[in-house]
């Protein structure tokens, strides 16, 4: 500092930088508070907001409803946000996570192996990332094993599952992971199915069906780890309510308590819904960002921020 204050040329066109700096971009900081202020303010009904517009976040639901993955494109920081808490806890550095991280649970990310069969080029397999150790575990990838005559998965491989204690069912991709109790310890037991090998055609809508008849046939639970609703309802926590495109529902009646517009859309909570809220209140939400024409300073395209919010549930008499 001593340096600088002495070094009366350095200071100058410092000085001539920040200020060029702050004429240039004034008008757009100006611009995009106002803009995340407003979507903070002016939110949709029956709605708090969890993170602020102004960090331009993005967010991903966690199954179970503890925590929210947020990414905060103003500051570069990406954490998962303990909803009972407020906690922001920090991810492991893992170069896989971004691009192919899909959540299990608040500790365990399933990272996405290639398309590709072991021995040909560019062959990566399937990882379970702990959050807690940043440590990977190999999957045990079952759709390559040795099949019977025809092709048929052998039957004999459904032990995998019978002596899991947490399996997993991601319908969007088709796909089962079954974990042993001590998987850490046991990365042999710890398995990776897709619903291709069972050989039985279904239709588009419904991805992973065969999946749950399987593990429903073998008489096991299993955890949905969906968050999208394109292709499977998500039930809350303790099962009490289920989340569908057209609103939420109390599954025992099976009666509607919450339909898009009282969220605010006319359409479905398809592209709104992020998770469900721990205590079962509410939902985790965060609109799609719409872009913003033609505006003199920013150029032709500009994205609102949205800020991540929580959607509170009628309350149930």
């Amino acid at each position: 500092m001593e340096r600088l204050k002495e070094n009366k040329p350095l200071r100058y066109a410092l000085s001539a930088l920040l200020w060029v700096f702050l004429c240039c971009s004034l008008p757009n900081v100006l611009f995009f508070l106002s803009l995340c202020i407003r979507e903070d303010i002016f939110r949709p009904p029956h709605t708090k907001v969890l993170v602020s517009a102004c960090k331009q976040p993005f967010a991903i639901g966690v199954p179970g409803g503890e925590d929210v993955f947020i990414y905060e494109g103003r500051t570069d920081r990406m954490y998962l946000l303990n909803l009972r808490t407020g906690e922001q806890r920090k991810i492991p550095d893992d170069p896989l996570f971004l691009d192919k991280g899909v959540f299990l649970s608040s500790d365990l990310v399933w990272l996405e192996g290639s398309l590709v069969r072991p021995g040909e080029p560019n062959y990566r397999p399937h990882y379970i990332l702990d959050l807690i150790s940043g440590k990977r575990y190999e999957l045990l990838d079952l759709d390559v094993l040795p099949r019977l005559e025809g092709g048929k998965f052998d039957p004999k491989n459904y032990a995998y599952f019978q002596s899991a204690q947490y399996i997993y069912i991601n319908h969007e991709r088709r796909t089962l992971i079954a974990l042993p109790s001590n998987f850490r310890q046991q990365p042999d037991k710890s398995v990776i199915f897709s619903e291709f090998s069972l050989g039985i055609q279904s239709e588009i809508h419904q991805h992973g069906a065969q999946l749950d008849a399987l593990m429903q046939g073998l008489g096991l639970e299993y955890i949905t780890i969906d968050l999208s609703l394109e292709y499977t309802d998500v039930p809350s926590p303790t099962g009490r309510y289920t989340v569908r495109n057209d609103g939420v529902y109390e599954t025992t009646t099976n009666s509607i308590i919450m339909t898009p517009q009282y969220a605010g859309s006319t359409y479905s909570l398809k592209d709104y819904f992020k998770g469900w809220y721990y205590d079962e209140t509410g939902l985790v939400v965060q609109e799609v960002e719409p872009f913003l024409f033609s505006h003199p300073f920013l150029g032709s395209y500009y994205l609102i921020p949205k800020p991540v919010l929580k959607l509170q549930l009628p309350v149930i008499p």
